[in-house]
């Protein structure tokens, strides 16, 4: 029960991240592309959840903020956000990592945050950027449990984006979380952006926190503009000029195109997470699309 619980948090917490960092306002759903012989059974209504409006003062970024909550940031694209009992949403974070061996605490050069080889694999990014905040912020290594992980599929140029589910632990208390992490190309300067979109709770009231998560997605919105600022490279290119500004906009819109395509690969990807929860986790129940023996959903 409370595997399924933190499923229904996760759900609701990561599915719609897509669309709140590209700005696409519908997606193509999942049953008009792949067509399953047995389409998935839809997530039960939400219960309605107040909101404040609230927007940023660089009128960057907006969304509504449910009572009891706080705003911690909001600014480029950004904002975050914190609840009375742990709960934490950060949606539009970009970070600046530098391409290079990885060591736990080391900030540098210059704006990077940290140094990770680009070329490693987009979990293993994951924790590592996860456990460098922990370090920085002078805390004890947080410990990495993956539920669920699929990448996006992006033009080779566009970099890495994947989909997760996590447990964290090592931490008080223990909490679930679910978002989009993105690693983007190195640019001349060997510096790259990272995209974090993240909610978490505790895991106690994982389950309770769905309708404000959902919530709280649904009303985020980034001012025109700032999508292309936050997926732009650091470094300009020798190339980039006032008259260049064509160019970037044409790869954002690839770059959007392409993450509003993975809209299936989402939908497909909670079906096979649901089928290993909420089963008995044997590969007979598993269908094949899933990696198990049993007929495709």
């Amino acid at each position: 029960m409370q595997t399924c619980n933190a499923m229904k948090f996760l759900r609701i917490a990561a599915v719609p991240v897509i669309s709140i960092i590209i700005g696409v306002p519908a997606l193509v759903s999942a049953a008009a592309q792949a067509k399953p012989s047995t389409a998935p059974a839809a997530p039960p209504a939400l219960p309605a959840v107040q909101l404040q409006s609230y927007t940023a003062q660089d009128q960057s970024v907006s969304a509504g903020v449910p009572s009891g909550w706080k705003v911690i940031s909001a600014a480029g694209g950004s904002i975050n956000m914190s609840g009375p009992q742990g709960e934490t949403i950060n949606f539009g974070d970009v970070f600046v990592a530098h391409d290079g061996p990885f060591q736990l605490g080391q900030k540098g050069p210059g704006i990077a945050v940290m140094t990770m080889p680009s070329s490693a694999k987009l979990t293993d990014k994951l924790v590592m950027f996860l456990q460098q905040e922990q370090s920085l912020a002078g805390k004890p290594a947080v410990q990495i449990k993956f539920i669920y992980a699929t990448p996006l599929q992006m033009p080779a140029n566009m970099g890495q984006c994947g989909m997760f589910a996590v447990d964290f632990s090592g931490t008080a208390p223990p909490a679930k979380g679910a978002g989009i992490f993105c690693s983007l190309p190195p640019d001349t300067a060997q510096l790259f952006k990272i995209v974090l979109l993240l909610g978490t709770a505790p895991s106690a009231i994982a389950a309770q926190t769905v309708p404000t998560v959902a919530a709280v997605y649904n009303s985020y919105k980034v001012a025109p503009g700032w999508v292309q600022k936050m997926l732009s490279p650091y470094t300009p290119t020798a190339a980039a000029s006032p008259g260049g500004g064509a160019g970037l906009a044409a790869e954002t819109q690839m770059y959007l195109r392409a993450m509003a395509n993975n809209q299936r690969v989402i939908d497909h990807g909670f079906t096979c997470a649901d089928a290993g929860i909420l089963g008995n986790g044997s590969n007979w129940e598993t269908p094949r699309e899933c990696g198990g023996w049993a007929p495709n959903f």
